[in-house]
């Protein structure tokens, strides 16, 4: 909520401010309710798409791990009605947000004083037209991706951006309004007819409307806008999309499998009895040897690192070892500048590894048992230590190509970057204890500075090199991980102070119970 009331502030700049969020050519429209509540219906769509698909998405999956799951199993509750009702309690949590960013901007339009007449239609007809049918499809998606087999963790969050690309691309270029599902293109359309028919230099045909932050300088021309005239044929998009969130709710519940538990290779038969309490069919039990458990009296972080190596590739499968593998030969066999070219696919290989560091101990309830085997410290260290390695061992390839051409450039900003991108993973799990909001962000990042070579972006620093920023912000988020490992010690030795102070019995308590 927070975030969401700053967004209604940071995205409507005064015209002092030295920056335009949207705005068609140089020029925008009048802060009036017309052109906020077209700005509220587009901006907020495509922000809660992508931030909002990471906070819902893993909602059944949470049942499941906290136990809920074999209550829920063992109700009457259909699976339809199940996954359709989780799917409305994330449209409503969806429908919150926006509304408070409606109100935030209707705030705003008094605050900046250009027009101050409140025209309710002008801001909630784009919510019904834009925002309603959108977000009630962003709702079915996190059902979907949450029981569709494989795509639980990593591999579905990065199939999701995608789709929130290609949909963006989609609904900002092509003139289909039935791919329009952000609204962008029918608004925007709009927008600059009436931005032509004010201004000579600006032709009604071409597709004008850029959102982002663009810096300017002195007084943006405004034109006076009165909103788009939803028609028949927007409403008739609009219900297409409403109808295939259905269809995704649908094939969902489809998919579900009731919080099925699969046998596991533990799972041993009881010996059948007859009635005089004798076996009838004794079956011979496996037996497991464990590892002997060795005392030592200091903690080695060699065996820490080594341990957590093995616990961050145990699970992958085969097809995950098949691409690492592949992707080392391709960076030794092809050409230098071809490997540049591809060097951010790369980038994506660990990522359900990164997204694991300093929040798997909280998911699987471990926590206590590892902070009774050894230091906090040691524990953060060796999981900062083996994420590196692993970024290192994945990119092996590529830095012994770099070596042989005799780039020692290169091999200088891609060991900045894998030093980085585990020590921010490792920070934002061990703040959050969750792996959605590293993965939302490394996202972002990876796609505005690897790929689009976005200035300070781009922590590979490969071609631009901005090495030196990332070494800074690597030094700092390692320091706001050791001080919060410091924080939650202080706060858990201050727990049980506090615990055995309560639990001391007083002393005439204490000569009650020596009585007894």
């Amino acid at each position: 909520m927070g975030i969401t009331l700053f967004l209604g502030y940071a995205l409507i700049p005064a015209a002092s401010d030295g920056y335009e969020v949207f705005y068609i050519k140089g020029v925008r429209g009048i802060y009036n309710s017309y052109w906020l509540g077209a700005m509220v219906a587009m901006l907020s769509t495509m922000l809660l798409w992508l931030f909002g698909f990471y906070m819902l998405r893993s909602k059944i999956s949470e049942d499941q791990r906290l136990k809920m799951g074999q209550i829920i199993a063992s109700t009457p509750i259909r699976n339809l009605q199940y996954i359709s009702s989780r799917a409305f309690s994330n449209f409503c949590v969806f429908m919150i947000i926006e509304l408070v960013l409606v109100v935030a901007f209707m705030g705003m339009q008094l605050l900046r004083g250009e027009d101050l007449h409140i025209n309710l239609a002008a801001y909630f007809l784009p919510l019904l037209f834009v925002s309603i049918p959108s977000l009630l499809l962003l709702s079915a998606f996190t059902v979907l991706f949450d029981v569709f087999p494989g795509l639980k963790g990593a591999v579905g969050n990065v199939l999701f951006f995608v789709i929130w690309i290609f949909l963006s691309v989609m609904s900002i270029s092509n003139s289909n309004s039935l791919w329009d599902v952000f609204g962008i293109n029918a608004i925007q359309t709009d927008m600059t007819k009436e931005a032509a028919a004010h201004f000579d230099f600006i032709s009604a045909n071409e597709v004008g409307g850029s959102i982002g932050y663009y810096p300017i300088e002195g007084r943006t021309p405004t034109f006076e806008w009165s909103g788009v005239d939803w028609n028949s044929h927007l409403l008739t998009s609009r219900l297409i999309w409403i109808l295939a969130a259905l269809s995704i709710v649908l094939l969902a519940s489809q998919l579900f499998h009731r919080f099925a538990v699969s046998k596991t290779p533990f799972t041993v038969k009881l010996p059948v009895q007859d009635k005089m309490n004798k076996v009838v069919e004794r079956e011979e039990r496996k037996s497991y040897q464990l590892s002997p458990v060795k005392k030592d009296k200091r903690v080695r972080l060699f065996r820490l690192v080594k341990a957590e190596l093995r616990i961050m590739i145990k699970g992958m499968s085969f097809w995950w070892y098949l691409l690492v593998l592949g992707s080392m030969m391709i960076s030794l066999l092809v050409p230098l500048a071809q490997i540049i070219s591809w060097l951010p696919a790369l980038m994506l290989w660990p990522l359900a590894i990164w997204s694991q560091m300093g929040n798997r101990e909280f998911y699987y309830s471990t926590n206590e048992l590892l902070l009774s085997s050894c230091p906090r410290l040691y524990k953060f260290f060796s999981v900062w230590i083996a994420g590196i390695l692993v970024t290192l061992l994945i990119s092996s390839g590529v830095l012994i190509h770099f070596f042989l051409e005799g780039e020692f450039t290169y091999i200088y900003s891609w060991a900045v970057g894998s030093f980085f991108v585990p020590t921010l993973a490792l920070t934002l799990g061990t703040l959050t204890r969750s792996r959605k909001l590293f993965e939302v962000l490394y996202m972002l990042l990876w796609y505005l500075g690897p790929v689009n070579d976005i200035p300070y972006l781009n922590f590979l620093g490969i071609p631009t090199g901005h090495s030196a920023l990332y070494i800074m912000l690597t030094f700092v988020l390692l320091g706001v991980g050791i001080l919060i490992q410091y924080v939650r010690e202080w706060n858990l030795l201050a727990g049980s102070k506090n615990n055995t102070q309560m639990n001391q019995p007083t002393k005439g308590e204490y000569h009650g119970k020596l009585e007894k």
